[in-house]
């Protein structure tokens, strides 16, 4: 008789669709028995950097993972509170082998998945974190030297010049094991927020994230050189939440927009889709400024500039 398999722990964060995600990938690559987990924050009243309707996008986009999840055998846990004890109290109840997840781009991020690697290390657990939110991560884009760019013209120009990683398909199967104990999806309520009246929400989830890009590609792209920096015109992608989530992965979104460039029908329109994935560009480069110089979060990038009375 066969062992019975073990089961591994896949971390949702900011990646919440099943198609081209890295770490699930690998979670059902090394284990049938995948538990899907959220952790939210358990934050009330108030935040700096939130309020009602991103954190109702939020609700609406784990709603539609939990469902998407569904039609691959999965099921979504759950969890309230910080994450690292969360994590491996889950891990202990399952006797769970590996824990698995996207790795975070910002500082804080960084810092819990410290905390969750020494964690996991005293407790056997094997700790995998994989790269998924750039193309290319901070350390693949160097100067001649090895050092970091501090201007984007020639880090792009590296960038450029990389192969980038294609899109891969969402899992085939996954077999949640039944009866894990989880919280309800969460709801405004959770965080003590009410939703603000005659304000609609942006429809969420992966399949609405795919229409926005199909959408921006064929109808607003084109234009993207001449139309982006103007406030009044609908000139952008409106794609900023969708890749904040991870409700689209950034190597569908560039190699859509490569092929939109390649089939073009004019130069101008060629210059549309060229100029959005050199945006493309400017994101990873500030990713990569934030991981190699990560004072920039409380201090001017350049020195000359500290201390400047605003």
């Amino acid at each position: 008789m066969n062992p019975p398999e073990k089961t591994v722990i896949h971390w949702f964060r900011r990646d919440l669709r099943i198609l081209d995600n890295t770490a699930l990938l690998a979670a059902a690559g090394s284990s049938k028995a995948v538990v899907p987990v959220y952790v939210a924050s358990i934050w009330s009243g108030s935040h700096h950097w939130t309020g009602p309707k991103r954190q109702q996008f939020l609700c609406d986009s784990l709603q539609s993972l939990a469902r998407n999840l569904e039609t691959i055998g999965g099921r979504l846990t759950i969890r309230h509170g910080d994450a690292v004890p969360q994590l491996l109290a889950l891990a202990k109840e399952l006797n769970a082998k590996s824990i698995y997840y996207n790795i975070d781009p910002d500082p804080f991020g960084k810092e819990v998945e410290r905390h969750l690697a020494e964690a996991c290390s005293k407790e056997g657990i094997e700790c995998h974190g994989l790269a998924d939110h750039t193309l290319h991560q901070p350390d693949e884009v160097l100067t001649q030297g090895g050092l970091p760019y501090r201007v984007f013209t020639p880090y792009c120009r590296n960038w450029l010049g990389l192969e980038k990683p294609q899109p891969r398909k969402k899992p085939k199967d996954l077999r949640t094991p039944e009866g894990i104990p989880s919280e309800p999806l969460p709801t405004l309520e959770f965080w003590g927020l009410e939703r603000e009246d005659g304000t609609d929400c942006l429809e969420a989830g992966e399949r609405a994230a795919h229409n926005r890009l199909n959408q921006a590609l064929k109808e607003r792209i084109s234009n993207y050189a001449e139309l982006r920096d103007s406030p009044a015109i609908a000139g952008t992608s409106r794609l900023s939440q969708d890749l904040r989530f991870g409700l689209l992965s950034i190597r569908t979104v560039y190699h859509k927009a490569t092929r939109a460039a390649r089939s073009a029908g004019s130069d101008r329109a060629r210059n549309g889709f060229q100029t959005f994935i050199k945006e493309l560009a400017w994101r990873e480069f500030y990713m990569a400024i934030l991981h190699h110089f990560p004072h920039v979060l409380e201090q001017e990038f350049a020195e000359d500039w500290r201390g400047l009375p605003w």
